[in-house]
């Protein structure tokens, strides 16, 4: 048999079973899933397993364990079920949805995003938001296999992405601390101070980021003749894996934090927290979207791009004006 006759329509029909078969390794969750009984999706498997010659599934006592020539089937079904799935939606026209799903650094949802969504909400009212407070990206795949709509990401601006990527707006650093604090503690006055302090890092301020990279690039442009020893004097304290949590460990007078000028902006402005060197220094790191290719024509992911477009481009502005304000 020839392999333009082995995709029959038997075959074509079976993939569905299949593939829900392969997930979730039992007949009668995939058989839950399609609304379908079990038997139906056992028969179609014999079938299937009958027109390609091989076992695809071992039968077990308790579910299923797939064979290595079912998980090589497995793979290619998944990929090409998602390829088409991204294609039925990017072929779709132009439509109104009423949900969007968008996923965002957690810090930066909690500090930046959340207070602004009200804006959009007057906007359009009936747009159901989704919001996941996630650390790192996903690939193309992955976000139409989570239905992802939009992600909200810090870091490093992709150059060579396969995916769909607007900038947003760039970041500034400064050390901040409590006006408590530093009340209580010695006066810093120039790098070398810091080690006379507890210093409060963000272990993790974007995907594949060094370790203490956001002190490091203070430094490098407050003392750009400096050298290794000088970045020495930040390479200790606590450590968090969410920017949230070192600037509120700053907020209750736990000790140093370089802080992300966009996040703390009312906390300077009601001077909860104050600079401990006064000089904001831009981060190589950015803000971005990235979208999924087969939502992106919907006009929910639309008016979020308008709208949080035109908000980051207003607070750019705003956060210009404070920082002369401060100098």
């Amino acid at each position: 048999m020839s392999q333009r006759q082995l995709l029959t329509p038997l075959v074509m029909h079976a993939m569905k079973y299949f593939d829900a078969a392969a997930r979730h390794r039992s007949f009668t969750r995939a058989a839950e899933e399609l609304h379908v009984t079990q038997g139906a999706v056992s028969q179609q498997i014999k079938g299937l397993e009958e027109q390609v010659g091989v076992a695809l599934f071992k039968r077990l006592p308790r579910g299923l364990a797939i064979t290595p020539e079912g998980e090589r089937l497995y793979r290619v079904v998944r990929k090409v079920l998602r390829d088409l799935e991204t294609e039925l939606h990017a072929i779709q026209p132009a439509g109104p949805n009423k949900t969007l799903l968008i996923r965002a650094s957690p810090s930066f949802s909690m500090m930046w995003l959340m207070p602004r969504l009200n804006s959009f909400s007057r906007l359009y009212p009936d747009i159901e938001i989704r919001l996941r407070g996630e650390l790192f990206g996903m690939s193309a795949a992955l976000m139409n296999e989570e239905a992802i709509d939009v992600l909200v990401m810090y870091g490093q601006l992709p150059d060579d992405s396969d995916q769909q990527v607007t900038a947003l707006m760039h970041e500034y650093l400064m050390p901040v601390a409590s006006p408590d604090y530093l009340q209580q503690q010695s006066t810093v006055l120039e790098p070398a101070d810091f080690l006379k302090h507890k210093l409060l890092h963000d272990d993790s301020p974007w995907e594949g980021a060094p370790a203490f990279d956001e002190w490091a690039a203070w430094l490098r442009s407050y003392a750009p003749d400096g050298n290794e020893e000088l970045e020495g004097t930040v390479r200790h304290g606590n450590q968090f894996n969410l920017s949230q949590l070192a600037i509120n460990a700053a907020l209750q007078g736990q000790g140093i934090a370089m802080a992300r000028v966009s996040l703390i902006m009312d906390e300077l402005q009601r001077k909860q927290l104050v600079p401990v060197i006064l000089q904001a220094v831009r981060s190589s790191a950015q803000y971005f979207l990235v979208f999924n290719h087969g939502t992106s024509n919907r006009e929910s992911v639309k008016f979020f791009k308008e709208w949080i477009v035109a908000e980051c481009g207003k607070f750019e502005l705003e956060r210009e004006s404070f920082l002369v304000s401060l100098a």
